[in-house]
């Protein structure tokens, strides 16, 4: 089947996006906090609490025109009422920034440490690739990711990536093999590596190792997972949307087929 062999790319967006600092989140670069942990995107949170303290200046600077309408007791209270406006407002402001200003000198701290430990970690990473040492190189991969390092900013995170889906796709055969295994576990597993087949960071010679590591896995799938082309399609569709088979859909249709 064509479409299961082939290679689709997505769009790149052009809107333009910023990387949270705290969590790694890329988010619209217009908005003033990370919408996924509360992280202050400083330069637009300092425009908008600017935007606020000049429509405070403004209003009391239109005073003057107010006290040829309103009495002075009105006035006066109006006037009171805009100084406490202010003044909490600048309060927030003096607040959100300094504990702005903690959590960046903490930021600060962990992103040295991170610089530090990718300069000794990555080059490991890249022994591993020179030498053809695959299985060193996902281990250590998988091992910098587990104790929450950054390793999605390696030059070849779609390659460990991918060895990674390899690793757990063929797992989860060994384990059916054995009988102790989910055949949804395995067909999610194995579905995967049609997503990742679409990485456009993989260059010609990486597609072409990972396709033989791959083939006996999506032989496997085609194999025990027969399904016509409007149920592949179905699922391919999944993919595009979610990112990924969900399990439930995956278990539904093995049901449906009677294979559990």
């Amino acid at each position: 089947m064509n479409e299961r062999n082939g290679i689709e790319h997505f769009d790149e967006s052009t809107e333009k996006t910023v990387i949270c600092k705290s969590c790694g989140a890329d988010y619209a670069a217009n908005i003033p906090n990370c919408p996924y942990c509360g992280t202050m995107n400083l330069p637009v949170a300092e425009d908008e609490y600017m935007d606020k303290l000049e429509s405070v200046r403004s209003d009391l600077e239109n005073l003057g025109d107010l006290a040829a309408r309103k009495g002075k007791a009105h006035m006066k209270a109006l006037y009171r009422r805009l100084l406490i406006i202010a003044a909490v407002l600048a309060l927030a402001i003096a607040v959100g920034f300094g504990v702005h200003l903690s959590r960046e000198r903490a930021e600060a701290k962990t992103d040295k440490a991170e610089y530090l430990w990718q300069r000794e970690f990555f080059p490991q990473l890249d022994a591993c690739y020179d030498a053809g040492d695959y299985d060193a190189l996902r281990a250590l991969y998988e091992e910098g990711s587990a104790d929450g390092h950054y390793v999605w900013q390696y030059k070849r995170r779609a390659f460990c990536e991918y060895l990674v889906s390899l690793n757990c796709a063929e797992a989860s055969l060994r384990e059916v093999e054995r009988g102790s295994g989910d055949l949804a576990v395995l067909f999610t597993d194995e579905f995967e590596l049609y997503r990742l087949e679409r990485e456009n960071s993989l260059s010609a010679e990486e597609r072409e190792l990972l396709e033989e590591m791959r083939a006996p896995l999506l032989n496997d799938f085609a194999a025990r997972f027969p399904m016509t082309d409007e149920e592949f399609a179905e699922f391919r569709r999944m993919l595009d949307r979610d990112g990924f088979v969900p399990f439930a859909e995956a278990e539904r249709f093995l049901k449906e087929k009677g294979m559990i």
